[in-house]
């Protein structure tokens, strides 16, 4: 059980930590803020958009690592999370994971593979295919978990190192007119992350410390079942974070601007 709480956790943190969450209508939107220099505009009706896009995004992310200040878009490495949620339900077996506190590094290092992406006037459509050598995630869970009558709880310190993890974010989203200008917001995000090795280290698990390192070594070693069986139920912590993360540079920048027409 304690075992599932901690890889439910992780199955979160490995494809993205939650942050605070951020109410659209809190933004001070400037239409004309001034983009980084790194930032390169790719337009909706080229037939060249999905390379463009391709390679505005690898040359967003090395420099990703400090934000994008006029954007308010965070630092992605380390990203900073101060609270994430985990719950899991089935038959007769339920837990619940809060971690706290959590950073992730090497989402600078990515490597865009490929992006097949669709845009018009009124909706765009991006898939983008990225590899990431390595994740390493730190931080500290409190868990609580039930099976039948026996309840059980951990608390602790963790510290998961994830190599050659591949996925695809799926994202798509229409162009909604506000304040007289009209901008792109994503409505839907997917992915599925595949983790080449995972190695997982973590205290509190059992107060023996003997106890504590046999429960590890069963982890490292079973840990793409555990990872199988808890990531898609996963989706509805990240899925409205990575909406609300990629939105903080689409509801900021109207589309005019983000994806113009080549013609302009």
């Amino acid at each position: 059980m304690k075992l599932f709480l901690l890889l439910g956790a992780l199955c979160v943190a490995g494809t993205m930590a939650a942050p605070q969450k951020e109410e659209v209508a809190e933004m001070v939107v400037d239409p004309e803020v001034e983009l980084p220099a790194f930032m390169e505009i790719c337009y909706r009706d080229s037939p060249d958009l999905s390379n463009c896009i391709k390679n505005s995004i690898q040359r967003m992310l090395p420099e990703m690592h400090t934000g994008i200040e006029s954007l308010g878009f965070p630092s992605l490495d380390p990203f900073l999370s101060k609270s994430t949620y985990v719950d899991y339900k089935r038959n007769q077996m339920a837990a619940s994971m809060h971690v706290k506190n959590a950073k992730t590094y090497g989402m600078r290092k990515a490597q865009i593979l490929d992006v097949r992406a669709t845009a018009t006037d009124k909706f765009m459509n991006l898939a983008v295919d990225v590899r990431f050598p390595e994740i390493v995630m730190e931080g500290y869970f409190k868990g609580e978990g039930r099976f039948n009558s026996i309840k059980l709880a951990s608390k602790g310190y963790f510290n998961n190192t994830m190599t050659d993890v591949t996925t695809t974010w799926k994202m798509s989203g229409h162009v909604k007119e506000r304040d007289g200008e009209q901008y792109l917001e994503i409505e839907d995000f997917d992915m599925s992350p595949e983790v080449g090795n995972m190695k997982i280290y973590a205290t509190g698990l059992f107060p023996d410390p003997e106890l504590n390192q046999i429960a590890l070594e069963f982890v490292n070693q079973y840990w793409p079942m555990f990872y199988k069986e808890m990531l898609p139920g996963t989706r509805q912590v990240w899925e409205p974070v990575m909406i609300e993360l990629v939105n903080k540079i689409f509801l900021r920048v109207p589309y005019r601007r983000l994806l113009p027409k080549e013609q302009q």
